[in-house]
Parts: structure tokens; C-alpha cells; sequence
């Protein structure tokens, strides 16, 4: 009995805990360029965990060279492959996903982003400028709470050559609270048991008829 009074505790104060946490992914020195005619890209990301937004529980920090060896022991490539995401587009539909967004709640606490674009046509390359500002600017307008002009900076700029170019880099600090992403979850396997037993049913009727 006592063991059990235990077990009740340690779970209710480890999901008191998960609910009252924030997680948090934080990209640092992301750099992609092809300005040397090859692809380079390099990244740090730290993945951590705080209580109340303010005690860190957990971190891990990963850099490229760490999450291409994980990726090739776990053969991730031929798993990816094997993924029928047409299945998974059928399940949750785009105003779905738009919703599961919205509900995150995705909070940009840090954003440095310098990015460089080329086409190789001047007057592609300067409408790609404009379309892609008016489109951060209105993202980063959902996702910062608090806008400081210290800790958000973007700039976009183009790069007039006769190639396709791109250079980026990139420092951010991205939060989302566990309740949410709890909550998430909790909304799509609600749905997916919903889905499965109006398949069976249907089925079923089916059959009957048939009969």
C-alpha cells in the first residue's frame, strides 16, 4: 500500500513538473552557404528543459557532426523513406495543422538571422526579397511577444551574380510550454482513436449489408 502511495506521488509530481515546464531549442552558429559552389551547412542546437521557465531540468547539446553519426546508426534515411506521408496528409488535413500551430503557441524569445539570396535574374531575385521580408516580418509578428530590438534582428538581402546563391546564418532561441505540446497529443490521439472506430464501424455495416 505504501509502495503504491509512492509510485501516485512520484508520478503526480513528475506530470506537475512536465506541466509546469517549458522547452526550449536554442540554434546556434547555424551557417548554410553555397557562395563556394558546394552546399556547406553547420549548426549547434541545444535542446533544454526549465521549470517555470526559469530552472534548467535538462540539456543537450548536438552539434552536425553528432546528429549525422545518430542518423546513420539508426539508419534514419531508409526509415524516413519507408513513411507513407501521403497516409499522414490524409490523417490530419492543412487547417488541422494550421490549428496544432496556433495551439503550440510557439513563443521566439532570440532571433539573428542575416540572410542572402540570388537567382541570377535581378528582377526574381528583388521580388523574392520583397515576398520573403513581408513574410518573416509577419511571422516574426505572431511569434515575439515582447519585441526587443537587441535580442530580434533579420535583414534580408539580394545577391546580384549569375547563379543561384544563398548564404544564411542564423542564432535563435525558440520556447514552447509543455502543457500545450501536451495537450497536442492528447487532441491527436483522441482523433486517432476516433477515426479507428468509425473505420471499424463502417466496415461492419458494410459487411452486413453485404450479407
Amino acid at each position: 500500500m505504501v509502495l503504491v502511495f509512492f509510485i501516485f506521488t512520484f508520478l503526480f509530481i513528475l506530470l506537475t513538473v512536465l506541466v509546469l515546464s517549458t522547452i526550449s531549442i536554442k540554434i546556434e552558429k547555424l551557417h548554410l552557404s553555397n557562395l563556394e559552389n558546394k552546399l556547406k551547412v553547420n549548426y549547434v542546437i541545444y535542446l533544454e528543459l526549465y521549470f517555470l521557465n526559469k530552472l534548467k531540468i535538462f540539456s543537450l547539446r548536438e552539434e552536425k557532426k553528432d546528429l549525422e553519426k545518430l542518423s546513420s546508426k539508426m539508419n534514419l534515411k531508409s526509415k524516413l523513406q519507408k513513411v507513407n506521408f501521403q497516409e499522414m496528409k490524409k490523417d490530419i488535413s492543412k487547417d488541422e495543422l494550421k490549428e496544432i500551430f496556433k495551439k503550440l503557441k510557439i513563443e521566439l524569445y532570440e532571433i539573428n538571422l542575416k540572410l542572402e539570396i540570388g537567382t541570377g535574374d535581378v528582377i526574381i531575385t528583388s521580388a523574392i526579397i520583397v515576398i520573403l521580408s513581408t513574410l518573416l516580418g509577419m511571422i516574426l509578428t505572431k511569434a515575439i511577444k515582447k519585441y526587443d530590438s537587441e535580442n530580434h534582428k533579420f535583414s534580408i538581402y539580394p545577391i546580384y551574380q549569375n547563379r543561384n546563391l544563398i548564404k544564411l546564418d542564423l542564432n535563435c532561441i525558440i520556447k514552447v510550454k509543455m502543457v500545450h505540446i501536451i495537450y497536442i497529443i492528447y487532441v491527436l490521439l483522441k482523433k486517432r482513436r476516433v477515426d479507428k472506430h468509425e473505420r471499424t464501424s463502417n466496415r461492419r455495416s458494410y459487411d452486413y449489408s453485404y450479407e
